[in-house]
């Protein structure tokens, strides 16, 4: 999920560079350049808690909380970085020459596979609420 994440960024931030509308790069719109900086700040959030998820693995602390909530978050991650490269791309992200089209399109089996966002969610509730009694 991260590498995929990076490579939609890294195709936005180049398309934004790029392409140029009413004489400047859309890159300069803000409501472009916010999109990107919430893309690289899900990325980083979702990097972090997969190398948390990692070495707590590689120090045998992991819990299935800790594995569920790095999966839920890359996977989350994922699609919407991609969905919000393909809007940066407009009509052009959806060009089946493009990598951005298959990223986006393999984003959504991301939150299927290897357990669904709502079993990531349903682990982590039941990790919360455990403790409590419930």
């Amino acid at each position: 999920c991260l590498g995929r994440a990076e490579r939609a960024l890294d195709a936005a931030r180049q398309w934004a560079v790029d392409r140029v509308q009413f004489g400047q790069q859309i890159g300069k719109f803000q409501g472009v350049s916010f999109k990107l900086a919430d893309m690289a700040v899900e990325l980083r959030a979702a990097e972090l808690l997969t190398l948390e998820a990692a070495w707590k693995l590689d120090q045998k602390l992991a819990t299935d909380m800790d594995m569920a909530i790095a999966k839920l978050k890359a996977t989350e991650m994922l699609a919407m970085v991609a969905d919000e490269a393909l809007q940066i791309h407009g009509g052009m992200g959806l060009m089946s020459e493009l990598p951005l089209e298959r990223i986006w399109r393999d984003a959504r089996i991301e939150r299927i596979w290897e357990g669904t966002s709502e079993v990531q969610r349903h682990i982590i509730s039941r990790a919360l609420l455990r403790p409590l009694g419930g």
